[in-house]
């Protein structure tokens, strides 16, 4: 009996990490907001908002998949060490250049726009960032993992420009004359 609580428990926490595909622009709309509560939230401090905000969206993000989308070919030349090294790092770098971001936040609104499935696995959602001087578009690609048959951020296009593009080429032309220990150090 006490296995079949512990397990019905686990599988609803994982339940709540997870996107379903009816659900994805209701999640994202909730942690949009809630992150956007955070930023304007006057008695945090900037660290604390960083630390919440970063709590709000980390679950939807497929870290390790990023990670490996990033390296391209160059993922299978990895040891299982250095995977899982660079995972962690890279992992890092996407927070970082989030919290960045959110640092230049200055009362832009956010609006969930479209939610499109382009295959069976991808689905985009696109929102709209509305600024004092500008607009600008966001569009989060999702994938459904095999396994769960949930939705997880793979990449991100903001105004335009794939990160998970941008540092596959950075990271392309980085290792055409340094070595992967050289960039997991850098990261």
């Amino acid at each position: 009996m006490f296995k079949k609580v512990i397990l019905l428990w686990l599988l609803s926490v994982v339940s709540i990490y997870a996107i379903e595909e009816q659900q994805i622009q209701k999640v994202m709309d909730s942690k949009i907001r809630e992150v956007l509560h955070i930023l304007k939230d006057k008695t945090l401090s900037q660290s604390r908002k960083e630390e919440k905000s970063i709590r709000v969206i980390d679950d939807v993000f497929a870290y390790p998949t990023m990670a490996k989308i990033s390296l391209g070919k160059r993922w299978n030349s990895l040891t299982k060490n250095e995977k899982v090294r660079f995972q962690k790092a890279f992992e890092q770098k996407i927070k970082y250049s989030y919290l960045d971001k959110l640092r230049l936040y200055n009362n832009q609104k956010v609006i969930i726009k479209t939610l499109k499935k382009v295959k069976s696995n991808r689905i985009t959602l696109e929102t709209q960032v509305i600024g004092l001087d500008d607009t600008y578009k966001v569009v989060y690609l999702f994938y459904k993992k095999k396994q769960t048959n949930q939705w997880y951020i793979y990449d991100v296009d903001l105004a335009g420009v794939s990160i998970i593009q941008t540092y596959r080429k950075q990271f392309s032309e980085f290792l055409r004359t340094k070595s992967i220990k050289e960039l997991l150090a850098s990261l």
